[in-house]
């Protein structure tokens, strides 16, 4: 053990005084008497008690002397020589990805990891510091560079497990930033090893281990849930993984917006994946719900959520004289409910429609909601003008920032009769274009989509190609967007960016937990980035008064995270297993002083105790009447003494076995130097004879 003040020492001067305050304690000797009438005099005389004395021992002087000892070793701040596990600077990660929810190590990998953490704060020396990085999908920094083991500590406690994968490179990039500029630096990742893996091995300027959390526990999972529509029935399909050492046969069950659909078992051997597949389910089906009947020590990927049928549906009017080649493209998108009429009877109040598209026809009072002109007569439009009819040659990509050529093959177009010769607004955009004229324009105005088209679709082949019912449908997304891009599945963690549509006053998200969280206004909305729970986000849009719904899915289609094996090693080089024995990590001191602080409080605790115990202040009856009997002040005792209770039963009991120690302890001394003047006088006899 070592003294951090040794100076402190000087205050051991008080053990002495205290011996000798005792040394001088008057003694007065306790006698019953009938009165104290005659003994006034005796009672004001003090010089009758001797300044000095044999010392007495009692439980006062030894807890006194325990007292000012502890309190000696506590100023001179005694440490002792601990081996830590860590030291200097040191920097933590933490992986925090869904893996790290399973429960083959009590209670979870996550809360086992952060209690190896905390037992590395307890340790910290006086001059190591901390960092602290929780590393899922996207790493954050918890606390940087600390000695308060209270921060650390309420630091780690903010850290949470989360339904991501985990970024090892980026975690680690973190590491580099808070490590520069400084020393003796080493990184200590805490984990499963489920990362994603970097392009190549990764190469650090410091050391880093590796602490292996886990161990190699069968799992199943979903690995995909879609809809489908199969000769005009939607169908389900599933995708399981049999991530365990051994084949095992697992109950699937199926909802459709919340109602039960069959329940089918699939058998896999070990480490195999499978499908399934749910028929005819009810065409207005709008969310699909795929849940294992299964006991492992991950539950997470046992659920995936599915939208079937797109995402929100819009009411699209076509007006045209019998354009079959439109009707059928728009006809074959699940997304839209199509509404016709014709020229004649078209009205503007004739109904509240999202997209209106007019076939050779352009009423002279627009709708409020987006508007796609085909082949429109010659005049002046909210897109410019549309010309007379000419002659066109070269058919080629223009500008496309929205995308709307995606997948489209203009080199099959090989017969187009005239086109009408557009002059586009300043806001519009010209998608496909000839060296004459552009053929397709669009853009945004006014909060409000509006695209066009030159020609007349009977005057082309372009209704034959496979690229038509693609443009048409690029086309209706651009003006019809889903709330999200893709297929609406989300991966844990990822940002979504919902796509908004024209007009729309308020865009909110509803998530599984059925909080409300507005993303717009201001437009464009920001990103929404609370995708860690799994489940169905509701998106609610008021477009017009109207309010769209939309969603999206969040699943843990995850292999990486659902294989329970912890990783043998880390994808860094020279990266090395962490143990809390290695030999390599220096010695620290440790300060011990808390413990004996706390036990000097006990020992005062005590002390105080005994003081009460042997003080008796007398009554104002008995002040007055001095003359009162022994027998009425020693019945007046015992009637306190039967009114103490419990307590001053066991306090009397432990009072009186002290007493008892004592006496035996005086009579064993008393023994012995009795015996030794015998031996010494019976030796003295046998001299003399």
């Amino acid at each position: 053990m070592n003294l951090l003040v040794p100076a402190a020492l000087a205050f051991s001067i008080i053990i002495p005084i205290i011996l000798l305050l005792y040394f001088m304690r008057p003694r007065r000797q306790e006698r019953v008497i009938g009165s104290t009438l005659l003994w006034q005099q005796a009672l004001q005389d003090l010089q009758a008690s001797r300044p000095w004395q044999r010392l007495r021992i009692t439980p006062l002087l030894l807890l006194q002397l325990l007292a000012a000892i502890f309190i000696v070793l506590i100023l001179a701040r005694p440490a002792i020589f601990l081996r830590s596990p860590i030291s200097g600077d040191t920097i933590i990660i933490l992986q925090a990805s869904a893996s790290m929810q399973a429960t083959d190590v009590a209670p979870n990998r996550f809360e086992a990891a952060k209690s190896q953490i905390s037992d590395l704060i307890d340790g910290l020396g006086p001059n190591d510091h901390l960092s602290l990085i929780s590393m899922a999908h996207t790493p954050q920094v918890l606390i940087a560079a600390s000695q308060d083991k209270g921060q650390l500590t309420a630091a780690l406690d903010r850290a949470k497990v989360t339904n991501q994968d985990a970024d090892l490179q980026q975690a680690l990039s973190l590491a580099t930033s808070l490590a520069a500029g400084r020393t003796n630096i080493q990184v200590l990742a805490i984990g499963d090893g489920h990362v994603l893996s970097p392009d190549q091995t990764l190469v650090l300027p410091f050391p880093v281990r590796y602490l292996r959390i886990g161990t190699d526990v069968p799992n199943v999972a979903i690995l995909a849930l879609a809809s489908r529509t199969l000769q005009g029935n939607l169908v389900a399909l599933a995708q399981i993984a049999n991530y365990s050492h051994q084949q095992r046969s697992v109950p699937v069950e199926l909802y459709a917006d919340g109602k039960l659909v069959s329940v089918q078992t699939i058998s896999l051997a070990a480490g195999a994946t499978g499908a399934l597949q749910w028929g005819s389910l009810p065409a207005t089906t709008r969310f699909l719900h795929a849940r294992l009947i299964a006991q492992d020590a991950m539950t997470v990927d046992h659920e995936a959520w599915a939208v079937a049928g797109g995402s929100i549906h819009g009411r699209v009017l076509l007006v045209t004289t019998g354009n079959s080649f439109l009707q059928a493209a728009l006809g074959l998108l699940p997304t839209i409910d199509l509404y016709k009429t014709t020229p004649t009877k078209y009205a503007v109040n004739v109904g509240n429609f999202d997209l209106t598209v007019f076939d050779g026809y352009a009423p002279p009072t627009l709708p409020s909601g987006d508007v796609f002109f085909v082949n429109p007569p010659a005049g002046s439009y909210i897109f410019g003008k549309s010309g007379p009819e000419i002659r066109t040659s070269h058919i080629s990509a223009g500008t496309d920032s929205a995308n709307l050529l995606r997948d489209v093959d203009l080199s099959s177009i090989r017969v187009l009769r005239s086109s009408h010769l557009f002059t586009p607004a300043l806001w519009a955009q010209s998608v496909i274009t000839t060296p004459e004229t552009p053929l397709l324009i669009a853009g945004e105005n006014n909060n409000r989509r509006i695209a066009a088209l030159s020609f007349d679709l009977h005057d082309s082949d372009l209704p034959l190609q496979p690229s038509f019912p693609i443009l048409i449908d690029n086309l209706v997304n651009w003006f019809l967007p889903p709330s999200i891009a893709g297929d609406g599945q989300v991966s844990p963690g990822m940002p979504v960016t919902v796509q908004t549509w024209p007009g729309a006053d308020q865009v909110t998200i509803v998530d599984p937990h059925q909080q409300h969280i507005t993303v717009a206004p201001p437009f464009p909305a920001i990103p929404f980035a609370q995708t860690n729970t799994t489940g169905i986000y509701q998106v609610m849009q008021q477009v017009h008064g109207q309010e769209k719904r939309g969603a999206f899915t969040v699943n843990l289609f995850d292999p990486l995270q659902s294989r329970l094996a912890p990783a043998n090693e880390l994808p860094v080089a020279h990266s090395t297993d962490f143990s809390t024995g290695n030999n390599s990590v220096p010695q620290v001191l440790r300060e011990i002083w808390p413990w004996i602080a706390a036990f000097l409080l006990l020992v005062l605790c005590v002390e105080w105790w005994l003081f009460s115990r042997s003080y008796r202040p007398q009554s104002t009856a008995a002040t007055q009447n001095k003359g009162k009997s022994a027998y009425s002040r020693m019945s007046s005792k015992s009637q306190q003494s039967k009114q103490s209770g419990t307590i001053g039963v066991i306090q009397d009991e432990l009072v009186i076995r002290y007493r008892t120690l004592l006496k035996r302890i005086s009579k064993l001394t008393k023994r012995i130097k009795s015996n030794g003047i015998r031996r010494k006088s019976k030796g003295n006899s046998d001299v003399n004879v």
